[in-house]
């Protein structure tokens, strides 16, 4: 609970922008709670990711994240409506560009806040405990705490847990259905209550992006694969009944505003262009470009390494876990990561528009914590400290990135054009609503940053102390799974839990 609220006072200092992406999703949100609709007319002007089906207007994104939202949004909309107040905007646009700049009235900046934060920052939240119980299978506690908070706020995880983007939603959902088809669990081998909730998840992970229908597939297919022979039948269909539900709510939803399940936004864009793109090749996808794959992880446009250079080394340990140890989570991390890899290297926007690092490998990055756990634990002394300085410069960075503001420039070096130069000159604070929880206390630029940094700090260091206590075994008992006398066991969110019985 500790580092729940630890992590939700990180993501709930920043207050995100209203750009297309996130506008787009909250559009649909608003239309469900205000009008009983899907239909988005009336607050079209407000982005230009839309999509037109006739005479009407429909969000062109995923739509689980808008559903997600619905119920946070419905509180804050009953609320300012008892005030006399409702969410409001004026929108800039040229000939060419629609929502060139949004500006928010404050009521529809606290309203996009608090969907983002009950979706987003709840699913940023979900990450680092899940990749903490999943290591903590593995490692210690203080590795699993280490391992999951590195990778919150040392990747692009952490800019996109605090905007209304469907990325960090879909990596919880992925995670939680890796982790519920994890075989480190005593007996080897998930629960068929276990695989019907991974079956949920993953269906769900795809209705947040669609992208991430592949990976999920990669998944289910290795599963299986890994499943003994005469219970393969059994856990498909286990997956398949946890599937159902969510597959047939977004199946529905396109069925009713694109005429048919297959059909999705991207197909109706309002600006030709990028409906011309998507539909070449495979709904926007070619062959991966060499180009674009470097790009995407070296590159200084977008590349993961260049913003997280902590998560090279925990790429390389992970991989070493798939092949050497044949661990079900790091093949499947391996798995997930390559499959994005190549997905997006063939997209035909590989950088994804005004973005902050690689947003489209993000549902594939949480997994890669095992990686980050291995290396702090690893047996050759200089890969620790190396890792040290490697965490300090991706989480700097990460945090830089999210004060001056997601959406970075199509073109350009992403740091030294964009994130250095804000930061410098103070800039945390936009027309569009970006601002922090500082500022909005009144604080100048440079001192609202003091409690982030501050709660940052002291937070890490309670969590690491408890995570580093240990109980001594009891002599004359033995652990339950090895029956031999240990000093700790299985482990808890804050310090070590052992099950033991006498003699």
């Amino acid at each position: 609970m500790a580092y729940a609220a630890w992590l939700l006072g990180v993501f709930a200092f920043f207050i995100p922008a209203a750009t297309w992406n996130p506008v787009s999703r909250f559009n649909l949100t608003r239309a469900l709670v205000e009008r009983g609709s899907l239909v988005v007319d009336p607050y079209v002007s407000s982005t230009g990711d839309r999509s037109q089906v006739g005479e009407h207007f429909y969000s062109d994104k995923a739509p689980v994240v808008a559903f997600l939202a619905v119920p946070a949004y419905a509180v804050v909309y009953g609320f300012e409506s008892l005030r006399g107040s409702r969410p409001d905007y004026r929108a800039f646009s040229t000939p060419s560009t629609p929502a060139q700049r949004v500006v928010p009235n404050r009521a529809y900046q606290q309203a996009l806040y608090v969907c983002s934060l009950s979706t987003c920052g709840v699913a940023g939240i979900a990450i680092a405990l899940l990749l903490f119980t999943l290591i903590g299978r593995r490692s210690s506690p203080r590795a699993a705490f280490i391992g999951s908070s590195l990778t919150v706020l040392g990747t692009p995880i952490l800019p996109y847990a605090t905007s209304l983007y469907g990325h960090v939603p879909a990596a919880a959902l992925i995670l939680a259905g890796v982790t519920c088809l994890d075989t480190r669990v005593p007996g080897g081998a998930p629960s068929r209550s276990n695989v019907r909730v991974a079956g949920a998840c993953l269906a769900l992970a795809a209705g947040c992006e669609y992208l991430t229908a592949v990976p999920v597939a990669v998944v289910t297919a290795w599963f299986w694969l890994r499943s003994p022979s005469g219970e393969r039948l059994k856990r498909t269909l286990d997956v398949a009944v946890g599937a159902v539900l969510p597959v047939a709510l977004v199946a529905l939803y396109l069925t009713l505003v694109f005429g048919a399940p297959w059909r999705t936004g991207y197909s109706f864009e309002e600006r030709k262009e990028f409906a011309a793109a998507h539909a070449s090749g495979l709904l926007g996808l070619h062959p991966p470009s060499p180009a674009a794959l470097f790009g995407l992880t070296f590159g200084t446009r977008r590349g993961l390494f260049y913003l997280a250079p902590l998560m090279l080394v925990a790429a390389l340990r992970t991989l070493r876990a798939a092949i050497i140890r044949r661990d079900f989570a790091a093949q499947a991390a391996v798995g997930i990561a390559l499959a994005l890899l190549l997905l997006n290297g063939g997209y035909y926007m590989w950088w994804g528009g005004a973005a902050m690092g690689p947003r489209h490998l993000i549902p594939g990055i949480p997994l890669l914590g095992l990686g980050i756990a291995s290396a702090f634990r690893s047996k050759h002394r200089w890969l620790g400290p190396l890792c040290v300085v490697l965490a300090a410069w991706s989480v700097a960075q990460c945090v830089a990135a999210t004060l001056v503001g997601i959406e970075a420039p199509e073109f350009g070096d992403v740091l030294r054009h964009f994130v250095w130069p804000r930061l410098r000159e103070a800039n945390f604070a936009s027309s569009n609503g970006r601002s922090n929880l500082g500022l909005k206390l009144g604080l100048s630029p440079v001192a609202s940053i003091v409690p982030l940094v501050s709660w940052l700090v002291a937070g890490y260091a309670y969590l690491l102390v408890q995570t580093g206590s240990r109980v001594r075994a009891t002599p004359g008992r033995r652990s339950l799974h090895s029956g031999r006398v240990s000093g700790h066991g299985s482990s808890g969110l804050l310090g070590p839990v052992r099950l033991e019985r006498k003699d």
